[in-house]
């Protein structure tokens, strides 16, 4: 696939307006989850957990992957373990670039939002 990537997704509290940031760790095995932060800092291949959830609803705004893959690969989005309709082309949201994509996914409170990498 590729070698491990980090990167963070960031969303809006839909009742409080609070920014969340979430930091994720993308392993280069086929069909692993990104492992994303559960409060104790940044994730790694066996830290954190395959998903977050909030308390409230939420929507996903922006995801910053860290440069470094040499491969367009794409990320699903799933909700409690569910595929979503919802992918997105890894190229296209690199931390580099100034100009990422607007997102404006939402989420129900409780839901367990991960992303499954796809080749």
């Amino acid at each position: 696939m590729v070698t491990p990537s980090t990167g963070t997704l960031t969303f809006i509290g839909n009742q409080s307006g609070l920014t969340f940031q979430k930091s994720f760790y993308w392993a280069d095995a086929v069909g692993t989850m990104a492992r994303i932060d559960s409060g104790l800092g940044t994730p790694g291949a066996t830290g954190g957990e395959n998903y977050c959830v909030f308390g409230e609803p939420v929507t996903l705004i922006d995801i910053a992957v860290v440069t470094g893959p040499t491969v367009a690969l794409t990320g699903r989005l799933m909700a409690n373990y569910e595929y979503t309709p919802i992918s997105f082309a890894w190229t296209n949201h690199l931390n580099t670039l100034t100009s990422r994509p607007p997102l404006k996914i939402p989420f129900r409170a409780g839901t367990r939002i991960s992303i499954l990498p796809q080749a």
